[in-house]
């Protein structure tokens, strides 16, 4: 019986090896020896113990690249040794969101390595056939393992119904907001502000295209904005998902705009429905990808138009996985997207 290693969370904090049985395949599913697979803010948040859905005993990780090992009898349209990367939602199909194009918000969602399912910190994983995305030729596994988060870029900037000329904020530096500040300039905004506590991440945000980058830790955002720009801010992106920056995100905004929030909140925060109210301000939750999304996300990042690999700052092997999440928590000001190759 062949085996392999796993990387399971198995309480808040602590990350245990497990060597297991290679999981069985049905006729409609597929088998993949995973290359690397991305650590999310999310995967930070069930980490600590703070993520309002994902708990513990799960493998964790939906961001990853993969070999095709095996496939199921029922699977004609891939083939063993194909290099791929997966979209990690699973869906019902049947419930009113499926049936109207939204299943990223199905009723019975379920996420590969979040809700209902293992994933991808090991060295197999098995998932349904109409969820796997082969490759294109000359993209990398790093690359291909970050296709996941730029999807969930893609879907921001279609949700917001960024216009061509408009003038965006985005409140956080990290990956996401990265991915959607790209995303942003490659919709057509006209400039493009983010801003973050951490200088090393606003060097990254410039490296990558920023119109403006701003320490919100150093300099009154609100007042910065009044000054600058008066009434023209179109639209903000909160890619952090705290009460700071929420309440942020609606100081600001000009009458009549939208908030998006990208960034998941690790619990219940309070927002001054007030001024959401008297500004006509439309705050809107972003979730995940449909499918349109992530082939487009693989396409920007083919073609050169999104970057991804200066994004990544740190590579951990699979038996270092407990660790790559400490250095994540520990040592913020260093660290960007951490990977970790199997």
């Amino acid at each position: 019986m062949k085996k392999m290693v796993q990387a399971k969370l198995v309480s808040t904090e602590k990350i245990k090896l497990e060597k297991v049985k290679v999981p069985s395949i049905t006729s409609d599913e597929v088998l993949i020896q995973v290359k690397v697979c991305g650590i999310c803010g999310s995967d930070i948040h069930a980490y600590k113990g703070r993520h309002p859905f994902i708990h513990p005993p799960i493998v964790l990780g939906h961001e990853f690249s993969g070999l095709v090992s095996e496939v199921g009898s029922g699977v004609k349209a891939i083939s063993k040794g194909e290099k791929v990367t997966v979209e990690p939602n699973v869906v019902c199909g049947e419930c009113y969101n499926c049936l109207h194009g939204r299943y990223n918000i199905c009723l019975n969602l379920k996420v590969i390595g979040c809700v209902g399912h293992n994933g991808a910190f090991a060295e197999y994983i098995v998932v349904p056939k109409d969820k796997v995305i082969k490759l294109p030729q000359g993209i990398s596994w790093d690359e291909a393992s970050l296709v996941e988060p730029a999807a969930v870029a893609v879907h921001a900037v279609k949700k917001a119904e960024q216009r061509v000329g408009d003038r965006v904020i985005i409140l956080g530096a990290g990956p996401i907001g990265l991915l959607v500040m790209q995303v942003a300039k490659v919709s057509g905004a006209k400039e493009v502000i983010i801003t973050d506590l951490l200088d090393y991440r606003l060097k990254k945000a410039c490296d990558l295209g920023a119109d403006r980058v701003v320490n919100s830790g150093r300099e009154n955002l609100a007042n910065l904005v009044k000054e600058d720009y008066g009434e023209r801010i179109d639209l903000i992106y909160d890619c952090v998902g705290i009460e700071e920056t929420v309440s942020q995100a609606i100081q600001i905004a000009r009458k009549g705009t939208k908030i998006l929030i990208v960034g998941v909140p690790e619990g219940k925060i309070a927002v001054n429905l007030a001024y959401v109210q008297d500004r006509e301000l439309e705050l809107l939750g972003s979730l995940m990808y449909v499918r349109e999304d992530f082939t487009t996300a693989l396409e920007l990042i083919h073609q050169g138009k999104i970057k991804v690999r200066p994004l990544v700052s740190h590579h951990f092997t699979l038996e270092e996985t407990d660790k790559a999440f400490q250095k994540i928590l520990t040592m913020k000001e260093e660290v960007l997207k951490v990977l970790v190759q199997i």
